[in-house]
């Protein structure tokens, strides 16, 4: 369900900002909003930002507002859990994480809710690995319990372009090094997808490891996959997904905007490149923004 929230341009539309904690990158996504909105809508917005664990946090949610904005999920969940009229935002919130967030339904009418998710569309983290290696004919990727959902679609986008996707299955209780390796080995390229975080740590440190000997290239999902020897990452950013949020909320709040998604994936994002490991691949990189205008050029509409 969308929200459209037209106002006057005398009025003000007051937006609540729930930050789900301190942590410094919910802050960075708060201020980028709030720059973003401030640059396409003058004063017609004010913010109130808290965090879960302000005081005035829970009397926030019992008023009435033109908006709020749950970033992260904690803030998320803490907001679909409570009664209320007012339309939701969710931002910074992975797609798996969104989607089990289980909405309170006994307040009346249901909450009109929007989401930007935090997870990259895997068509552009596809065609990263097409334009970075041209020549690919196997795919490497290993699926968690969180990211085995994305295997259908992960199959269809590889087959679409004639690629063999070279997978497995991992969870907590196996091996890493003895599901890993033959991934490796057999593939041209391997990406990252994030899962539950003890699982990310494992796959990162023999991904890595493993690439490192067979002379594989990995795609990750962090600046600090690339600095620890991802040949790239792509992964939008406090800044990319507050961009966006600001832009939303002025389209929606300030110019009746009723064509944006219930759901969406980030329309902005970030780049990372390793030199030192593409030199040592022998792989010629472009520089970051070129091949951020060659995702964007590549790019179809994303559900």
């Amino acid at each position: 369900m969308s929200f459209v929230c037209l106002l006057g341009h005398s009025a003000q539309a007051e937006v609540l900002l729930l930050l789900s904690s301190d942590a410094p990158y919910y802050g960075e996504t708060a201020d980028s909003l709030q720059t973003a909105a401030g640059e396409d809508s003058a004063n017609a917005l004010t913010f109130r930002v808290l965090t879960l664990q302000s005081p005035e946090a829970d009397t926030a949610l019992t008023q009435t507002w033109q908006l709020i904005v749950a970033i992260g999920s904690k803030a998320t969940q803490q907001v679909l859990s409570e009664p209320g009229n007012s339309p939701v935002l969710s931002i910074f919130t992975p797609k798996n994480a969104f989607e089990n967030i289980k909405v309170r339904e006994d307040a009346g009418s249901p909450r009109s809710v929007s989401v930007i998710y935090l997870d990259q569309p895997l068509e552009r983290v596809v065609n990263l690995a097409t334009r970075l290696k041209p020549e690919i004919k196997q795919l490497g990727a290993v699926f968690g319990p969180i990211s085995k959902t994305w295997e259908d679609e992960l199959k269809s986008l590889t087959s679409q372009r004639a690629i063999a996707l070279n997978s497995a299955h991992l969870t907590p209780e196996d091996n890493p090094v003895a599901v890993l390796r033959p991934l490796v080995k057999g593939s041209d390229l391997f990406i990252a997808l994030p899962d539950h975080a003890p699982l990310n740590r494992a796959v990162a440190k023999w991904i890595l490891h493993l690439s490192f000997q067979q002379k594989v290239p990995v795609i990750g999902f962090s600046k600090a996959y690339t600095n620890a020897g991802a040949l790239a990452s792509i992964y939008s950013s406090p800044e990319d997904i507050g961009r966006q949020a600001g832009q939303f909320i002025v389209a929606r709040l300030i110019e009746g905007d009723t064509t944006l998604p219930q759901a969406q994936y980030p329309r902005y994002f970030t780049i990372s490149t390793n030199f030192t490991v593409a030199g040592s691949l022998g792989i010629h990189l472009p520089p970051d923004n070129e091949l951020y205008r060659s995702l964007e050029q590549q790019e179809t509409t994303l559900p």
